[in-house]
């Protein structure tokens, strides 16, 4: 544009805000001033300061808003963003950038990356902080609970004799005793507990199968199903107790509650919608993930306490053998769900060679 060419003049309909009646008047930009110029009345001039100028977009129409109420109006955007760009109304930074491919591919890649660096690192590391502040005695109050959930649901009364019963937990005891000797450091509270796993019928199998599991607040779980598989063989069933053992020790169960709920909240925050389906499902996602990391820490600890007792890692490798010819055989049978053996644990071959190596060393 020539130096002292007037700036051009853009036709368009003006709402004063106090009335539906619209005004048809041209614009243009007068030093720092927006030059309103037509018929009735409707001539004015608005300081630039005033104007929420629209941003610019693909389709649509343009409408600037004053503060006080007032508002133009131009159908045609073409003819609009012409006209901004020739009497010299720059756009932001931001409309800019969401003008760019370029601009917005950046964006996204950044936003991905700090979503998975909140998934990887940032969401277990308040789990921490958070579960710092909670006393353990909400562990035990919300492991009662589920507790009092599955019993007489998924569990029922062991058949386990007794006497079995004592000796395993005396054992368990003996076991955790070296690996925690007394001025070592204190060993978390727990309770041995025996059930079965109950069935739908006579001749059903129980979906819990062969099974251990541990409860926030201490609570140990052994399946009758387990015992049966691991017939023989109870240093092997040391080895899972001490896996669940490690659990309890680093309140993985509550770890994975604060998880829960932080990711679940992160996503309805995201979209909107705290009970949908979609806020749920990305928790339930990602505490899969999260679950495999505490699997293997429990591992580790597996690995300690058959040390201490004086037994190699490597006989865990048994109960992989025996669950997978269980579940060859139970292959085909509807409602068998091997528990010991659920998505949530790192893949049989990993762990195997994970005490194959500790046995090794």
């Amino acid at each position: 544009m020539n130096a002292g060419a007037p700036l051009p003049a853009l036709a368009a309909d003006l709402f004063d805000g106090s009335s539906a009646r619209a005004r048809r008047v041209t614009l243009r930009i007068d030093g720092a001033a927006l030059q309103i110029d037509g018929d009735d009345g409707a001539a004015r001039r608005v300081p630039l300061a005033a104007v929420r100028w629209p941003e610019r977009t693909r389709h649509g129409a343009r409408v600037a808003h004053f503060d006080d109420g007032g508002a133009v109006h131009a159908l045609d955007a073409g003819a609009w963003d012409a006209w901004a760009r020739a009497s010299g109304l720059g756009e932001s930074a931001v409309v800019r950038a969401q003008q760019s491919w370029r601009a917005t591919g950046v964006a996204v890649v950044l936003l991905l990356a700090l979503a998975a660096a909140g998934y990887l690192w940032g969401v277990p590391s308040l789990a921490r902080s958070v579960l710092v502040l909670l006393p353990v005695s909400i562990d035990r109050t919300i492991g009662d609970a589920a507790l009092r959930s599955i019993d007489g649901t998924l569990l029922a009364p062991s058949r386990v004799p007794e006497a079995r019963q004592l000796a395993l937990r005396v054992a368990f005891a003996q076991a955790l005793a070296r690996a925690h000797p007394p001025g070592a450091g204190p060993g978390a509270r727990h309770e041995l507990l025996f059930r079965a796993g109950r069935s739908s019928g006579p001749d059903a199998p129980s979906p819990l199968g062969p099974n251990a599991f541990a409860l926030p607040g201490g609570t140990i779980v052994v399946t009758d199903e387990m015992l049966a598989l691991l017939e023989g063989r109870d240093d092997v069933l040391i080895g899972v107790l001490g896996h669940e053992f490690g659990h309890v020790q680093r309140r993985h169960g509550m770890r994975l509650l604060v998880q829960a709920t932080l990711i679940g909240t992160a996503t309805g925050i995201a979209i909107g919608d705290f009970s949908s389906v979609l806020a749920a499902a990305p928790a339930l996602l990602g505490q899969s993930g999260y679950s495999r990391d505490f699997e293997r820490e429990a591992d580790r600890d597996a690995i300690a306490l058959l040390r201490a007792a004086g037994v190699s890692p490597a006989v865990m490798v048994e109960l992989f053998e025996r669950l997978a010819a269980q579940r060859g055989a139970a292959r085909g049978r509807q409602g068998v769900d091997l528990g010991i053996a659920l998505a949530s644990h790192p893949a049989d071959a990993e762990r195997i060679a994970r005490f194959r190596e500790a046995a090794a060393r």
